[in-house]
């Protein structure tokens, strides 16, 4: 086919017209009678007739350009250019080093992204993006307290900036050291290139991608040595390798058949098709994928079938399933005895300051915006802003109004320190999940 997504036409929404809008029209053609304002726009006569005489309740993109010279609100915008997202994306990885790209997706899209984020924002492939993600890069410079007009100048001093797509190799060797060392993995799975190319000095430097994904690797590989996951492990391995279509890792389903051959005393070749001892060795890492589901389904119909078996027997994952279960129940019922009269009251004793307002306010022990309150807390945004909105009397207290509403540093960490200050967080945390939907406008801080 001829048209690909670079040569799809983004369909532009019709922008609503309002009284407002008119009286700005007759403002900005000073006047002009309908006759000269359709000749001095080029648009057709009955079209300016009933935009001047409130007979439209939209007009096109184009159309808006040409009556009122320039573009419309970006607030109607569905889809914009991605250029100034892309621009604001390098400038906040240039300042936060410890972030990457995959990172700042999982923020726009939430924890339920696909296991591959979709770059092609980033690179320019995709040219239109939703305008929701300009105005979420816009949103975290406010939140670091740089305004729209300090961003414009950061912005332009950076493109003017000598930087780079690429990154040194010595930056991204020791990531690569640690890699090799602890997950087994050949550095030129990772650069695409073989490592001699890059010792010997022909090859000098690595692009941004390859670098951020090393660095999440590391990542992930710390959290699972620190854990002992081993499956976790193998999954790195595998998402670097690329795995092998049919089988599952044999670590994955490791806990399941030991379960299964302690309490239902069938042998592993049952399930394996093979001695045991040619996994537990490592001469083979993998079992078809029929075999897994197997042992995952004689695995499941066993515990269901006796629900007399020690916790502690269970298998991890089963374990951590009716932990969430039994931790669900419990949040639940917490939630519910907060919401007593009584649990207000432990509420407001819990949030209450313990020092002056003058204490607070003092600058040399620094003050957080509001909305960046819920990260220092460790909470979700949207949970903080239905605590505040039952607690404002508390928060109107001890926020400080210069231009915007700031919290102490000092009481923040007095807040997250305190004992069952956990247990509330916990609450809200439920209670914004179960009213759904996005975040809510508080205007107790308004």
């Amino acid at each position: 086919m001829k048209n690909t997504d670079h040569q799809k036409r983004v369909k532009k929404p019709r922008i609503p017209l309002n009284d407002r809008d008119l009286d700005r029209l007759a403002e900005i053609q000073g006047g002009s009678t309908v006759p000269m304002l359709a000749k001095r726009t080029g648009l057709p006569y009955m079209l300016v007739y009933n935009v001047v005489h409130g007979r439209v309740a939209s007009v096109s993109d184009r159309h808006y350009r040409m009556l009122f010279r320039e573009p419309p609100p970006h607030r109607y915008l569905k889809k914009v250019d991605g250029g100034l997202f892309r621009r604001m994306v390098r400038l906040w990885l240039f300042l936060n080093e410890e972030l990457t790209r995959s990172d700042l997706y999982r923020e726009f899209y939430g924890t339920e992204h696909p296991r591959k984020p979709d770059l092609r924002i980033f690179s320019g492939k995709t040219r239109m993006i939703d305008a929701g993600l300009e105005r979420f890069m816009r949103k975290k410079f406010t939140d670091a307290g740089i305004d729209e007009l300090l961003l414009d100048q950061w912005l332009d001093e950076f493109d003017e900036f000598p930087h780079s797509v690429m990154v040194s190799y010595s930056r991204i060797q020791p990531v690569l050291a640690y890699l090799w060392n602890h997950l087994g993995v050949h550095p030129t799975s990772i650069l695409n290139q073989t490592l001699d190319r890059y010792v010997s000095g022909e090859l000098k430097r690595v692009s941004r991608d390859i670098y951020d994904h090393a660095r999440n690797l590391k990542r992930r590989t710390e959290k699972a040595l620190a854990t002992k996951d081993a499956r976790e492990i193998e999954r790195l391995k595998e998402s670097i390798s690329g795995g092998k279509s049919g089988y599952t890792p044999y670590l994955d389903i490791r806990e399941e058949l030991r379960f299964l051959r302690i309490h239902t005393k069938k042998s592993a070749r049952h399930y394996l098709g093979r001695s045991i001892w040619t996994y537990e060795t490592g001469r083979a890492k993998r079992i078809a994928d029929w075999r897994a589901r197997k042992i995952i389904s004689d695995c499941d119909r066993f515990i269901r079938a006796r629900p007399d078996i020690p916790f502690s027997a269970l298998p991890r994952n089963w374990q951590r399933q009716w932990a969430q279960m039994l931790i669900k129940a419990m949040v639940g019922r917490l939630a519910q005895l907060l919401s007593r009269q009584e649990g207000i009251v432990f509420e407001k004793r819990i949030l209450a300051p313990t020092r002056s307002r003058d204490v607070y306010a003092n600058r040399y022990n620094g003050l957080t915006p509001f909305e960046m309150a819920p990260t220092a807390l460790g909470m979700r945004r949207k949970a903080f802003d239905m605590m505040v909105a039952r607690h404002c009397d508390i928060f109107r207290t001890v926020g400080i109004y210069a231009k915007r509403w700031y919290l102490s540093n000092l009481y923040l960490q007095e807040l997250s320190q305190k004992s069952y200050f956990d247990l509330i967080s916990a609450k809200y945390e439920l209670l914004s999940r179960q009213s759904g939907g996005s975040g809510i406008s508080n205007p107790c801080m308004n």
